[in-house]
C-alpha cells in the first residue's frame, strides 16, 4: 500500500465519521427540535385561531354595547337620579287637575337596582291628558314605567279618575361613593 492510499483510506475514515456523527446529531438534536417547534407552532395556531375569535366575538359585542349605549344614553343616564316624587308630581300636574301619590313597595331585591312601586290617583279633564302623560315619560328624568291595568272613573261632568300604577328603577349606588364624610377636615 502506498502513502496516497493510506491518506485516502484515513480520508474516507474521517468522512465516514463525520458522516456518521453529523445523522447522529441530525437525528438526536435537530429532528426532536424539529418536532417540538411543529408541536409548539400547532398549539400556538390553535391559541391565536381561539384568541381572535374570542376577539371578534368582544369586538361584536362591544360595538353593540356602544351603539346601544349612544342610542339609550338618556335612559342610562336616568337609572343613576335618585327618585324626588315633588319632581314627578310637578310634571305630573301639567297634564292632571291633580296628583296622589301612595307608595305600595320598594324592592331592593335585585342587586343593582332599586324599585319603587307607587299607586298614582289622578284627575284630569279628559282621556287625552293621560296618553299625553304617557308620552311625556319619557322627557322626566327617571326611569318609570306605567302598569296595567289602568282604571278610568267619571267624576262628574267634567272630571276623570284615572288609577294607575308605576314604577320607577333606580341604580343602587355604593354607600360609601353617595354619602360625604361628615367628618371635617384635620387642620394642619
Amino acid at each position: 500500500m502506498s502513502f496516497k492510499e493510506i491518506r485516502l483510506i484515513r480520508l474516507l475514515i474521517w468522512i465516514l465519521f463525520y458522516l456518521l456523527l453529523l445523522f447522529l446529531l441530525i437525528f438526536i438534536v435537530v429532528i426532536p427540535a424539529v418536532k417540538a417547534y411543529k408541536s409548539v407552532n400547532k398549539e400556538y395556531a390553535e391559541q391565536k385561531a381561539r384568541y381572535l375569535a374570542a376577539k371578534t366575538e368582544h369586538d361584536t359585542i362591544f360595538d353593540r354595547l356602544k351603539g346601544l349605549q349612544a342610542k339609550n344614553r338618556k335612559a342610562v343616564q336616568a337609572f343613576g337620579n335618585r327618585w324626588d316624587e315633588k319632581r314627578f308630581v310637578a310634571t305630573a300636574k301639567k297634564y292632571f287637575l291633580s296628583v296622589e301619590m301612595v307608595p305600595v313597595d320598594v324592592n331592593e331585591s335585585d342587586k343593582h337596582f332599586r324599585v319603587y312601586e307607587i299607586n298614582a290617583k289622578a284627575k284630569m279633564e279628559s282621556p287625552q291628558n293621560f296618553y299625553k302623560f304617557l308620552d311625556a315619560l319619557p322627557t322626566i328624568p327617571h326611569v318609570i314605567q306605567a302598569d296595567f291595568p289602568i282604571a278610568f272613573r267619571s267624576h262628574g261632568r267634567d272630571q276623570i279618575e284615572g288609577i294607575f300604577r308605576i314604577r320607577v328603577y333606580e341604580e343602587k349606588r355604593d354607600k360609601k361613593a353617595s354619602k360625604p364624610s361628615k367628618q371635617p377636615e384635620a387642620k394642619r
